[in-house]
This record gives C-alpha cells, sequence and structure tokens, in this order.
C-alpha cells in the first residue's frame, strides 16, 4: 500500500531507499591514516603514534600496542584523544632501537559502539615488510546474533509506532487488536534493545564499571530509558478500556523518541554536519513506521467484514502512506549522497549485495502497492480480502528487508574499508658508520628514483644510538655502475639534533651510488660510506626452488631481457652470487661488465664488482645474514646501455 498516490515512481523510490536504509550501517571506527604511515621506514625514532579514524573512537575501550620484533610492547602510559580532534588518538613510546615494529589496534566506535581492529608495520632504520593496500584493517563480520538482535529492534519498533500512529491520525478507538499490537511490539523492541547493549558490552571486553563510564554505557542508559516510557505509555492503552487519542499520542511520541535516541547513537552522528543528518535519518525512521507499522496496525484494525467505516480507514490511511513514501525516498535520497561513495562498491562487496538484494524486495513492495492503490482501496468498503492477501505479502516482504537492515547495521561498508589508509611504498635507506665505529649515519632517500630527491641524514653515536651534535653533513657522490658521470656534492642543513636535510638532483641517473657522507663536528670531521640504488619500476620475478639446490630467481627486465641470480649454498655465511643475462630467444647477452649493490637484513650495503665466469655470466664472492637480502644487479649491455634489475633474495639461517 505504501506506493500510494505516486503511480510510477515507486520502483526508482524503492532503490534510493534502499540506499538509505543501507546508510544506517555506515563507519565504524576504521583506521584512514596513522603517523609514522603504514609501511614507512624511518631514519630517527618516533616519540609517539598518531592514529585518526574514520569515526571518535573511545579512549577507554580502545587500545594500541607497538610491538618489537620480540613480541614486547613499547607504548608507555595510558593511549590519548588528541585534543581538537576526536577522530584522532596518540600512544606515547619509549626509545626506539633499530628495527621493525609492528602496531596493533583495536577500537570501539563512540558513534554506535562497533569494533574494528587492524595492524601495520613500520620500521626504523630497516625497512619493513611490503604489504597489500589496505591490509591489516578489520572489522568484526555480522554475527547471527547481533543481525537478529537488531532486527528485533527495529521490527518491534516499527510495531509500537504503527499502532501508536493508527490510533492517533486514523483510527481514536481502534480495535483491541492493535493494542495488543503495540504491547508485543513493545516486548520485541525492548528483546532487542537489551540485545543490542549487552552484546555491544560482551564485544568491548571490559567490566561493567569501565562500560558504565564510556559511550556504551551512556548509549545503554538512554536506549532503556526510552525503552521504559515507552512501556508506561503502552500500558495506559493496555489498562484503558477506551484509551483516548492522546494516549496514543504518547505511544506514537514514545515510539518516536526511541527512534531518535537509535539515530543518535547511529552513524548520522558522525561527522560536522550530524545535526543536520540526524534530523533526515529520523526523519526517514518515521517515514518507515508510518508505511510498515501503520499498514500492519491497520490490517488488524479492518478484520471482519468490509463497511463504509473501514473503507474510510483505508482510504485515509493511503493518503498518509503515500507522504511516508515521499519523506522516505526524500530523506533516504539525502542520506544516500552523504554516505555512499561509489556505485561499483555495490557490486564487489557482501555490503553491496545486501543492498541489492534490499533493493529488489522494496522494488516488490512499490509493485505490491501499487496493487493496492490502484485495484483493492476503491473497493475496500466492499471487499477487503485482496488488500488483506496484498497487505499480508507487503508486510512479510518488508519483515525480510528490516533483517537486512539488521545485518547492515552490523556489517562494515565498503566506504570505511577503502578509506583505510595504503601502505607506503619503500623509499630507499643506506646505514653506515665510520672507519673508527664512532658514530652511525642513517641516510633517508625519498621518492628514491633518478632525478631530484628528499636527503635526510640521521646521525647517531655508534654505541648509544644517541643524537650527534655535528656541526654538519655534505654528502658527494660518485656513479659506480656507468662511467662517465662526474661526481657531485650536497650540503644538508640541521632541522634538529642530530638530524640534516636538503633536496637536490644528485642521484641524475638510475644506478648504483657511491655516497659519502662527511659529518664535521667539534673535535673534526669522519667519513661515512653509503650505497644507494635508485629506485625502479616492479619488475617480474620467477622463483625456482628444488629440494638440494640453490633457488633461481628469473627477473623479467622491460626490454623483454632476464637475468637469472642465483646464491649458492643459499645459507647465511660466505656464498656466491651468480648473475647470467639473457636475451628474449634464450641466449647468453655478451655483457662485458657488471655491478652488483647488496643490502643486508641489518640494513647495511655493499658494492660487489663481480669477476666474469664467461660473456653474460658474472659471479662474486659475498658474506650474507640471513633474512631478506636486497639485490641490485646492473650490466651495461653491448650498445652501453644499463640494464637494471631488482630483487629480494631469502638467505637460510
Amino acid at each position: 500500500m505504501r506506493a500510494i498516490g505516486l503511480r510510477g515512481l515507486g520502483p526508482p523510490l524503492a532503490v534510493v531507499g534502499a540506499l538509505a536504509l543501507a546508510s544506517a550501517a555506515l563507519g565504524h571506527a576504521l583506521l584512514i591514516a596513522s603517523d609514522p604511515k603504514a609501511g614507512a621506514t624511518l631514519s630517527a625514532p618516533p616519540a609517539s603514534v598518531l592514529l585518526t579514524f574514520g569515526e571518535a573512537p573511545d579512549p577507554r575501550l580502545s587500545t594500541i600496542r607497538v610491538l618489537d620484533a620480540a613480541g614486547h610492547d613499547q607504548v608507555t602510559g595510558s593511549i590519548q584523544a588528541v585534543e581538537g580532534n576526536r577522530n584522532q588518538l596518540r600512544a606515547m613510546l619509549a626509545p626506539l632501537a633499530d628495527g621493525v615494529f609492528t602496531v596493533a589496534w583495536r577500537t570501539v566506535s563512540t558513534v554506535d559502539g562497533h569494533v574494528a581492529a587492524g595492524s601495520f608495520a613500520f620500521g626504523v632504520g630497516i625497512p619493513p615488510p611490503q604489504t597489500a593496500e589496505g591490509a591489516g584493517t578489520t572489522s568484526p563480520s555480522a554475527s547471527l546474533t547481533a543481525t537478529i538482535a537488531r532486527w528485533l529492534l527495529y521490527l518491534g519498533l516499527i510495531a509500537l509506532f504503527g499502532a501508536g500512529f493508527l490510533g492517533f491520525a486514523i483510527e481514536p478507538r481502534p480495535a483491541r487488536a492493535v493494542v495488543r499490537l503495540a504491547g508485543i511490539g513493545w516486548v520485541v523492541f525492548t528483546v532487542g534493545t537489551l540485545a543490542v547493549v549487552g552484546l555491544q558490552w560482551a564485544d568491548a571486553g571490559v567490566g561493567l564499571r569501565t562500560v558504565l563510564s564510556s559511550s556504551i554505557g551512556l548509549g545503554a542508559v538512554e536506549r532503556i530509558a526510552v525503552a521504559g516510557a515507552a512501556g508506561l505509555s503502552v500500558a495506559l492503552i493496555l489498562l484503558k478500556r477506551e484509551a483516548e487519542r492522546w494516549h496514543y499520542a504518547l505511544v506514537v511520541t514514545t515510539a518516536a523518541g526511541a527512534m531518535l535516541i537509535d539515530v543518535l547513537n547511529g552513524h548520522a552522528a558522525n561527522g560536522k554536519s550530524w545535526l543536520l543528518q540526524v534530523g533526515v535519518q529520523w526523519l526517514h525512521v518515521i517515514g518507515v513506521g508510518v508505511w510498515i507499522g501503520g499498514l500492519a496496525a491497520l490490517l488488524l484494525a479492518v478484520r471482519g467484514q468490509p463497511d463504509a467505516e473501514k473503507g474510510r480507514a483505508v482510504r485515509t490511511f493511503s493518503s498518509w502512506a503515500g507522504v511516508a513514501l515521499a519523506a522516505v525516498a526524500g530523506t533516504g535520497f539525502l542520506r544516500a549522497l552523504s554516505e555512499i561513495q561509489t556505485i561499483g562498491s555495490l557490486f564487489g562487496t557482501g555490503f553491496g549485495i545486501v543492498v541489492i538484494l534490499k533493493t529488489f524486495g522494496l522494488g516488490l513492495l512499490a509493485l505490491l502497492g501499487a496493487t493496492n492503490r490502484f485495484f483493492n482501496v476503491p473497493s475496500a468498503a466492499r471487499n477487503l480480502r485482496p488488500l488483506r492477501r496484498v497487505g499480508s505479502a507487503e508486510l512479510a516482504i518488508g519483515t525480510a528487508v528490516l533483517a537486512a537492515t539488521g545485518l547492515l547495521a552490523n556489517l562494515a561498508p565498503p566506504s570505511a574499508a577503502g578509506a583505510a589508509q595504503a601502505s607506503q611504498p619503500r623509499p630507499l635507506l643506506a646505514v653506515g658508520s665510520d672507519f673508527g665505529t664512532s658514530v652511525r649515519v642513517r641516510l633517508l632517500v625519498q621518492p628514491g628514483a633518478a632525478g631530484f630527491n628528499d636527503f635526510t641524514a640521521t646521525v647517531v653515536d655508534y654505541d648509544s644510538g644517541a643524537a650527534v651534535s655535528a656541526t654538519g653533513v655534505q654528502l658527494r657522490f660518485k656513479l659506480v655502475s656507468s662511467s662517465g658521470v662526474g661526481d657531485s656534492t650536497l650540503d644538508l642543513s640541521s632541522t634538529g639534533s642530530g638530524r640534516f636535510a636538503a633536496r637536490g638532483g644528485n642521484l641524475s641517473l638510475d644506478g648504483i651510488w657511491q655516497v659519502t657522507a662527511t659529518v664535521a663536528g667539534p673535535s673534526g670531521s669522519v667519513e661515512v660510506p653509503l650505497v644507494v640504488s635508485t629506485l625502479i619500476p616492479s619488475e617480474p620475478v620467477d622463483a625456482n626452488a628444488a629440494p638440494g639446490a640453490p633457488t633461481i630467481y628469473s627477473v623479467h627486465l622491460p626490454d623483454k631481457s632476464m637475468v637469472q641470480v642465483y646464491l649458492d649454498p643459499g645459507a647465511a655465511g660466505a656464498n656466491e652470487l651468480h648473475a647470467t643475462f639473457f636475451d628474449v630467444a634464450g641466449s647468453e647477452i655478451p655483457i662485458p661488465t657488471a655491478t652488483l649493490a647488496l643490502t643486508q637484513a641489518d640494513g647495511s650495503s655493499s658494492i660487489i664488482n663481480p669477476r666474469e665466469l664467461e660473456p653474460g655470466h658474472f659471479v662474486g664472492d659475498v658474506t650474507v645474514l640471513a633474512g631478506t637480502l636486497s639485490v641490485d644487479l646492473i650490466g651495461l649491455a653491448p650498445g652501453g646501455d644499463p640494464l637494471h634489475a631488482h630483487l629480494e633474495v631469502e638467505v637460510q639461517p
């Protein structure tokens, strides 16, 4: 019956309504940014970790841990909300040594009590493992229990509102069946409310005292209080044999209040325009209450034989249903504009599939409503059977749509998941010390490709790791993988204790560079040798492992040639690193010279000038550490063009 008076607009408006109902579930306090960034390599340890979420997390119920390689938490003190930005949390850190650190976080949203969790890694002096974009962020899937709890809350609240609305606006003294519908609706709504509150408490995993002082506790008090007020209003119409119109007005008012509390504890309450969004969402839910809840109450009110009075009630409800449909469609459109990110996410995620199913259900409702409007409402005073039959089908489908809404309320939406931060590309990091092991220099080069780069040098004491009060740092660049390029220098300016930075185009060509950092101090200068290999686009690498034999890595170069690399024997200690160049036909390329740059698992780098075994086949004697060995190999083709291959070799202990 909800399509009354809006012929031809039902199906498209139903689609908009589905998107709007889906918007009620948008949110979860998912990570959208961090400092340090996911995948970042830092030249100096951070003093804190700052996380930014899509919704405001509750600091009392949220956790941040920063774990070193041994699993020890480096966070000192409790996490704090950032003043002026409710969506940010900060955790102070103990002094960090070089290594890879994992940030593990868990949040409980102050908006709706949903739990989200995730992790990412960053490195200090050592690049962290590379991860897929957006990896490490999770939000618990909607459980059957949570979905049923939300469904009961919505179903009972809609029934309660519809019964009160019928008694107030359409039939001043409705049948006792309508009164009983209000009572049943209140019971179902209350059970759903208590279940939602209990599940939020269980998900938070904290004690009663903590939860009562949190956003979950405040929301629980609000929900239970309004459920109690609604119970008192229902008691009035149940106890009075002939309830007055104002009694039903109390039922409608308290039910609308319960709807408002639910909206205030939902995702419409998040963001700068929360007051407008709350108003729009509240009007949207009230429209659904008039439409679905009112239809349920009407079918109970017009039981028995048809007559003129029942025909009048049906026609009056038809007018209200048309207004409700317009409200649902209009507010739904506004909420969809505010919350839905991409049409593609409707088809590529589980969240989107549920929205599509809901849209299909609402389309069916539109068809049934049109059938009632144009065929059954005009004849309701003479024959109510067709209207009851079609209306009952509407209620069954509407109940299923509310179940889908309960499912969406517990799913992490694609818009929140898509906002999660991407892992940062690995920058260039070179680590070295002077011959006398008095200082250590970490040189961070960003973006690391040939051309202009930002150079940041951190100078620390070799033994203690404390910042060194150097007076200046100069970098000298020499391209060792090719000839004919002159040396250059770059003076770095001080940016803090032991930190120096500058921007320059010294890495003018792709290749392997010997960089010498001259560190000037009060008692003289020392030189620190460093190795930098410019970054190149990712190249396909095939690994062929066979028992008892070294793993052979085949790197496919952009010009369709290939270089095969293997480490023999492949375990930590002394090894031979072999590299052979092949053309597209599989024949060895007579490369006259090649240069190797190795970066060990501890961040130290070295340059190897391998010996030629035969044209195109080179071998270098290397001593390697267990872990990931980063290899840059540059050979000069017969025409003089460099062939640059980059790969990572796993070294066994």
